[in-house]
């Protein structure tokens, strides 16, 4: 198993709290209020994992109009490391991030129908134990009983960032694209690409940061981003302004879904 290459946990504080002068513009443009049906859901559940030998928690977005005889493309969206109670983390992004209203906005602006599953993740940086967890327990529970059609994205922010581009590069057939907001990323991941000679086989890729983020490496997700270009992969680097907070995710959140929505089709 890998070795675990981690930022210092007290790095990781500032993902629950701060403040940022980030400001996007309206990534839909003009919405019709009646170009889609208003109300999704958001549905909360639980598996008894043999693997981590307790119950983790997930939250689960499923489009307005979601019809259960049909197949839908799936994101997984990966939250930070958080201080504190750690048991119902999958809602961050519901209760910090405001991914639902998000989420709604894109659909609303005819975005693709997706289901959108919100894992807790705890502190496992989304690896060791967690990730078969999460390939062979989680993954197949909630797209049996949310008809995955076999498309799948993953994103998250900060740990979630370290999250997406781990599962991204290690198990790249699985995933249609990878947007890491923030992430906490590593320069040996780009190890995992050499596991596969066919570089084909790997998703596109976005790697967002804030200019004036001080918690992550910025220096170290760039290294990363011009080790995955010299090996044959497809990935845009953004940098704008922005820090290491709720304000900045919230502004990548609908760029990952035009992005997903776009690979989906």
């Amino acid at each position: 198993m890998k070795k675990l290459f981690l930022l210092p946990i007290a790095l990781f504080v500032w993902a629950a709290c701060g403040t940022s002068n980030t400001k996007d513009n309206d990534p839909w443009g003009n919405i019709d209020p009646g170009s889609a049906p208003k109300s999704s859901s958001i549905i909360e559940s639980s598996v008894s994992s043999s693997v981590l030998h307790q119950t983790m928690t997930y939250s689960v977005w499923l489009p307005a109009g979601y019809d259960k005889t049909k197949t839908y493309p799936f994101l997984y969206l990966l939250h930070g490391y958080e201080y504190g109670d750690q048991s119902r983390l999958d809602r961050c992004w519901l209760d910090k991030g405001n991914a639902a209203k998000i989420a709604d906005d894109y659909l609303k602006a005819n975005g693709v129908p997706m289901v959108i599953v919100m894992p807790n993740g705890m502190s496992y940086f989304y690896q060791g134990d967690y990730e078969t967890y999460f390939h062979n327990e989680l993954m197949p529970k909630v797209e049996a009983n949310f008809n995955c059609n076999g498309k799948r994205g993953i994103s998250g922010l900060s740990m979630g960032g370290y999250g997406t581009l781990y599962h991204a590069l290690k198990y790249p057939s699985k995933f249609l694209y990878a947007y890491a907001m923030s992430p906490a990323a590593d320069t040996w991941m780009a190890s995992l690409i050499d596991a596969q000679s066919d570089k084909s086989v790997f998703p596109d890729f976005t790697i967002e940061v804030g200019i004036q983020d001080l918690t992550v490496d910025n220096s170290k997700a760039k290294s990363l981003y011009n080790s995955m270009i010299k090996k044959g992969l497809t990935c845009d680097y953004i940098e704008r302004e922005g820090t290491h907070d709720w304000p900045f995710w919230q502004g990548c959140l609908p760029k990952a879904l035009i992005k997903m929505g776009q690979a989906f089709k």
